[in-house]
């Protein structure tokens, strides 16, 4: 599949509604009928927005959201559906979409939707920042700075440091870190190690107290030097 520079995805078990979804908001919509497919490729893709049926094969497409907000956690996703139960819209907004639509689709409300939910969720990626140890990480720009030193990461090693500190000075298993970031994907503890690296590597370069360390037959935790200088800051979280 040849993947266009601006594009969104849409998990319909009708292949038309994607094409509908291109007409209407004038760029490609990459179509999965099926949410394992989706999810095998989705760390590999970067949507404008992510359309979501709820009624699949056998399956609710609202029990995938969370896994996808993980993935796209600036994204807004969208509830497409023809069900018109009205306790779907608050299941849906629960499991973490954005907004929520119903089919027909509608040209004008489908338009006005996405516009607003994608400038709201670039206003929050803009002011997404956490403040530990001494330093600030922006999840949104996928950055960690100390003191005017900046240091980029990239998309998977963003997501890991994110993990990680959710869960700083806890120990997190190395199997948990892995389904997280790939999901059902197998991938070797290399792999993973390489993604650690990185993350050092960028404290490293900001000259960062923050360390991660390898507990053995146990797993990975984020933990901070502490010095006279730089006592550890509270983690703190704008508000969006």
């Amino acid at each position: 599949m040849e993947i266009p520079k601006r594009y969104t995805i849409t998990l319909d078990d009708d292949p038309s509604i994607a094409k509908i979804i291109a007409q209407v908001t004038g760029i490609a919509s990459l179509p999965f009928v099926s949410p394992e497919a989706l999810l095998k490729k989705a760390s590999s893709f970067d949507p404008v927005a992510v359309f979501v049926d709820v009624h699949l094969d056998e399956v609710s497409g609202l029990d995938y959201i969370p896994e996808m907000r993980k993935i796209w956690p600036f994204a807004p996703i969208i509830v497409v559906t023809s069900d018109a139960k009205d306790q779907l819209t608050g299941e849906a907004l629960a499991m973490g979409a954005n907004d929520f639509i119903r089919k027909p689709i509608n040209h004008a409300e489908l338009t006005g939707r996405l516009h607003a939910r994608i400038f709201e969720m670039s206003s929050r990626k803009k002011s997404d920042v956490i403040e530990i140890g001494d330093i600030s990480f922006s999840p949104g720009q996928s950055s960690i700075t100390k003191e005017g030193q900046v240091s980029y990461l990239p998309k998977l090693e963003t997501q890991l440091l994110t993990m990680l500190i959710e869960q700083r000075e806890l120990i997190v298993s190395r199997d948990e870190l892995k389904q997280r970031l790939w999901g059902r994907i197998a991938v070797s503890e290399n792999t993973l190690d390489r993604k650690i690296s990185d993350i050092r590597k960028a404290f490293a370069d900001i000259g960062s107290v923050c360390v991660i360390q390898s507990i053995y037959r146990k797993g990975i935790c984020l933990k901070f030097v502490q010095t006279e200088e730089k006592p550890e800051k509270t983690l703190t979280k704008s508000a969006s």
